[in-house]
């Protein structure tokens, strides 16, 4: 008698677990794999791959690499059923389950999920399926919900919902209740970004000066003009708890915007006072109001031009003139933005023709940009421009020593006056205390300010910098005017004038900025082989 051999069913186990509430309630990644594989055995399956996704939630697919990879396996024909522990490790939500189903059953495979008993092959099981998908969507949907009420008691009630702080540190209560705590290390860090942030300094020159100084982020990463731009919004460091400000976040980004989130007083302790908070954000308002540069504009000079007057930014205007002959001319001017805005109290118009100002402009930069000196006296005012940096370091320094003198001085009056009235003890400890933290941080900051007095200019060659400035006179000269409003906005900081005299005068910077700007038009161009500087070093100087 001849026996027929049965070839055993490929199966392939998809395990998930989100959170460690679902591990201690019995669905862990381990407990699940068992129950598949005693599942598998009793059946005469051969199981031969497990996916796991670790601690990821079932909402949706495109973290789940494992169950892509599933996906892509059935694709491939590589197994013919899938088993899993139960159909909420698969997904969350009923449209997303059909469409995985759809897709497995496209290829002929089946899935299985042993805790509830059922198969999609059949026009039951897949109603079933249906039917505990939405069950189990609903009841994702009541833990989302419990979860944001907590949060929101949690917030009005003056406490943050554990996010990481720069500033802060997450700590307990005695009645176990979460709260921050200022960590005064990180605090210091927040108050420079403040202070420096009022004393008219951009977003991108606080973020190079703190990370020249060895200040992180609470993750440990350099600062960008976006850490720094968050940290000046966030309420948390006058005091306020701030929530709700996006619903759904994952879902509708900025579109989930709330109109009335919670904003209360926290139960922490500001970092920062009120009137610095209002400065600043008076500050950041102004400055959000400003009309962001265009590339495709033809106002060369938008953002650029200082009104000769309050040295206020020239905003462009068009005007129309008839001629005799009623034709029309359009006419391109910059005048100042703050008469513009504010009247003659504060300035005059100061206009000047849009193209006469260009034509200024271009024409200094074409005659000076050409000089074969030019090289030689950019360097000149670069190690210029160092040795200040350097007198203004050791005045920084011989201050700041003093400071840690003083702070010293003060602890020992101090002590002095506890060892001879030892009842004052408890009283003065506490000031004693608070001077050995202001000592360490002013010992940090001189450490700091020492590190920078070590630092030693790099080498610019004379002939470098003169090929580069050679490139941009070529930018110039060509007049296109994407390209060259790309290349103004890049390295031209200011542009001053004298409109009687016809005079202008053009303050440039040259950093890493400038020359990416720069190697992305020569990539477009034959011109190859043009030395570039490297490194942060920001060149400045005026022509």
């Amino acid at each position: 008698m001849n026996e027929v051999a049965v070839k055993q069913k490929r199966a392939v186990a998809y395990v998930r677990v989100s959170t460690t509430e679902q591990a201690e309630q019995g669905y862990s990644i381990d407990a699940q794999i068992q129950t598949i594989k005693q599942y598998c055995q009793r059946q005469n399956l051969d199981l031969v791959e497990v996916y796991a996704d670790r601690g990821i939630s079932g909402k949706s697919l495109s973290k789940r690499q494992q169950l892509q990879a599933l996906l892509a396996g059935a694709q491939r024909d590589e197994f013919e059923m899938v088993v899993i522990w139960k159909n909420s490790r698969l997904a969350r939500n009923v449209k997303l389950l059909l469409e995985i189903v759809d897709t497995l059953q496209a290829h002929n495979i089946e899935l299985y999920s042993i805790s509830e008993n059922f198969r999609i092959d059949t026009a039951s099981g897949k109603l079933m399926l249906q039917v505990m998908a939405s069950v189990s969507e609903f009841e994702r949907n009541e833990i989302s919900e419990n979860v944001l009420l907590g949060m929101k008691k949690r917030a009005r009630d003056g406490y943050t919902n554990g996010n990481r702080v720069l500033g802060y540190d997450n700590t307990k209560l005695a009645d176990g209740t979460k709260t921050l705590a200022v960590n005064e290390d990180e605090a210091r860090v927040v108050r420079f970004i403040f202070d420096t942030y009022l004393q008219h300094q951009g977003l991108r020159s606080i973020a190079n000066e703190a990370n020249h100084r060895g200040y992180q982020t609470k993750r440990g990463n350099s600062f960008s003009t976006t850490a720094v731009r968050d940290i000046l919004r966030n309420p948390v460091y006058v005091g306020l708890v701030q929530y709700g400000k996006y619903e759904q976040w994952e879902l509708k980004r900025r579109r989930g915007k709330m109109a009335d989130p919670i904003l209360v007083r926290g139960k922490h302790t500001a970092i920062i006072s009120q009137a610095t908070w209002d400065q600043v954000q008076t500050r950041l308002k102004a400055q959000s109001r400003t009309p962001k540069w265009n590339q495709q504009g033809a106002n060369l000079l938008t953002g650029l031009l200082r009104c000769p007057e309050c040295g206020g930014p020239m905003a462009a205007s068009n005007t129309t003139n008839t001629l005799k002959d009623g034709t029309k001319k359009h006419i391109r001017y910059y005048s100042c933005a703050n008469f513009r805005n504010k009247g003659t109290a504060v300035c005059h118009a100061n206009s000047i023709r849009a193209d006469e100002a260009e034509a200024l402009v271009a024409e200094k930069l074409m005659l000076v940009l050409r000089e074969p000196n030019i090289g030689q006296k950019v360097v000149q005012q670069m190690t210029t421009k160092w040795s200040e940096q350097q007198q203004l370091l050791q005045q920084l320094i011989g201050s700041k020593q003093q400071n840690i003198e003083e702070l010293d001085r003060k602890k020992q009056r101090l002590q002095a006056t506890i060892d001879e009235e030892p009842l004052v003890k408890a009283d003065l400890e506490p000031r004693i205390h608070q001077l050995m933290v202001e000592q360490v941080q002013a010992e940090a900051d001189l450490q700091a300010l020492k590190n920078r007095a070590q630092e030693k200019p790099e080498d610019v060659l004379a002939q470098n910098v003169y090929q580069l400035l050679r490139l941009v006179a070529e930018i110039v000269s060509e007049q296109a005017t994407k390209t060259l409003k790309a290349i103004y906005q890049a390295f031209i900081e200011s542009v001053t004038f004298d409109r009687q005299k016809k005079l202008v005068w053009v303050h440039m910077r040259f950093d890493d900025e400038v020359v990416a700007s720069l190697k992305q038009y020569e990539k477009g161009t034959s011109k190859a082989g043009v030395p570039f500087l490297h490194g942060e070093q920001v060149i400045k100087f005026s022509i």
